[in-house]
């Protein structure tokens, strides 16, 4: 498996290219397309699809150009629908005269998830952050948790759709992994299920 991290755009989010076997994919390709495109031309590799943890603004913000780009699916929870698809739930309008509204996507559904098993991924429903936030784990070695955990933090929960209670209850699924398992998070740097465990407090039991 090969990863490349791209920050991008003015809330640094961390867009993730992703090349398992002969399959390459995006993970949330929130602003600047341009550079998502130069990045893929560089490693000489065509995007399969594109999967995002969550469907906020700063997360898919470069979503339309690319699947001009590439004329691939999008792939998003079902729980998300309404964030896409509502410029004021996506908080797009609140940075962009015209907002955005998304809606050539494609639902995550069982077929799509026997495709990922193949590729050693598999699906976490970690909501709290947004109701249908996902967190994406690879080949046992990584996972792409979005806004849901950072390096010594957590997402927020008190944008649409956020919910305190519910992100413990993810946050316990996350702490339960590998300590090995290097964390890929939406925002920030990288960082691993055992460092947080140790070090962030969000972990500690008298928060969870």
């Amino acid at each position: 498996m090969e990863i490349k991290r791209l920050q991008l755009g003015n809330f640094g989010v961390n867009c993730y290219i992703v090349t398992i076997k002969e399959n390459t994919f995006i993970i949330d390709p929130g602003a600047e397309p341009e550079a998502i495109i130069r990045q893929m031309d560089s490693i000489g590799k065509r995007p399969s699809f594109i999967l995002n943890t969550h469907g906020h603004y700063d997360h898919i913000g470069a979503i339309p150009h690319l699947l001009k780009e590439y004329d691939i699916p999008f792939y998003i929870d079902k729980a998300e629908k309404d964030i896409v698809e509502n410029p004021d739930r996506n908080m797009s309008s609140f940075f962009s005269a015209n907002g955005l509204s998304l809606n050539t996507y494609k639902i995550i559904d069982e077929r799509f998830k026997s495709e990922l098993k193949d590729l050693g991924i598999v699906l976490l429903n970690t909501p709290g952050h947004t109701p249908g936030s996902i967190s994406i784990l690879a080949q046992d070695d990584s996972i792409f948790t979005g806004d849901l955990l950072f390096k010594g933090s957590v997402g927020r929960t008190d944008l649409p759709g956020g919910d305190i209670s519910v992100i413990k209850e993810s946050l316990k699924k996350i702490k339960g992994l590998n300590k090995r398992i290097q964390v890929m998070p939406g925002h920030g740097p990288v960082s691993s299920i055992g460092s947080e465990i140790e070090g962030n407090p969000y972990f500690r039991d008298d928060f969870l």
